[in-house]
């Protein structure tokens, strides 16, 4: 999951000094650009190592933010993923966002389009994540699938966490949601599969700065289970961001997504916890 989002950090950060913000990213910068929030949509496994192309255009300009969309595509020209992101223009003594200057305004016109259809949100809810506190996930039922405390190493020049070290991070504690795979996430030539993801920052978490990721499960229908996990600070109940992810299982040796039993969509549905992506 990391390798999808470093990937995009580099063609995101090309991009925007292509832009005009040249040192936007060096070390000791007074501004930069960040990531507010993500989504991506996984068609077919790139793995490190795997040679990849990514095309990059802005979808969306607006006074102090932008959108962006990045198409990644396999040495074949098959699909790998899309990724797009919603980029805020911030002066770090102050981390408040400001104008993006004129170069960039001029440069950004040449580079605008539509979003791709296969871009768009397919199997989630396009709504915008405001967020809920650690008391109001436990009164809900969500639950704790794992914690730490980020290190700087996962801190970018604006010394805030990176998109993919969250994606880590969830990647790493998946397997305590026994909840919502009740089947089993690992089961001979099946596992678990995410296809597709989208995260909202809704506070900045730092180096040193101690998590919990509070989830449940949204829906499952079909092929998929809908499950939703939000980043919190547990000293202060507040919420560094929310995560809604699409997952399925696999069969590896046939490459098809497995159809659940009656009685496993029947467990998942009786801890459904709607409006969790709220």
């Amino acid at each position: 999951m990391r390798h999808y989002m470093t990937k995009a950090q580099q063609a995101r950060q090309m991009f925007i000094m292509q832009m005009g913000l040249v040192h936007a990213f060096e070390k000791g910068t007074p501004s930069t650009v960040r990531v507010r929030e993500f989504h991506i949509k996984y068609m077919r496994e790139a793995r490190p190592g795997s040679a990849l192309r990514i095309e990059t255009a802005i979808t969306r300009l607006g006074k102090n933010d932008l959108s962006l969309v990045h198409v990644m595509y396999h040495d074949d020209g098959s699909l790998a993923a899309t990724i797009r992101e919603q980029l805020e223009h911030v002066y770090l003594p102050t981390h408040q966002t400001f104008p993006w200057p004129d170069r960039l305004k001029r440069n950004a016109k040449k580079y605008l389009i539509e979003t791709p259809d296969y871009a768009m949100p397919k199997g989630m809810p396009d709504t915008e994540m405001t967020g809920a506190n650690l008391e109001t996930l436990q009164k809900w039922g969500c639950e704790t699938i794992g914690r730490g405390v980020f290190q700087s190493w996962e801190t970018g020049n604006s010394d805030t966490v990176c998109a993919q070290h969250v994606l880590g991070r969830l990647s790493g504690s998946i397997r305590h949601f026994g909840t919502a795979w009740p089947d089993g996430i690992e089961v001979g030539p099946v596992m678990g599969v995410l296809l597709e993801i989208r995260h909202r920052f809704h506070i900045f978490p730092s180096s040193g700065d101690p998590f919990i990721i509070c989830s449940g499960v949204l829906g499952v229908k079909d092929k998929v289970r809908q499950l939703v996990h939000h980043f919190v600070n547990p000293i202060t109940g507040k919420p560094y961001g929310s995560m809604i992810a699409v997952n399925g299982l696999i069969d590896l040796e046939k490459r098809q997504l497995v159809v659940p039993k009656k009685s496993v969509v029947k467990a998942i549905g009786k801890v459904i916890i709607p409006n969790l992506h709220a």
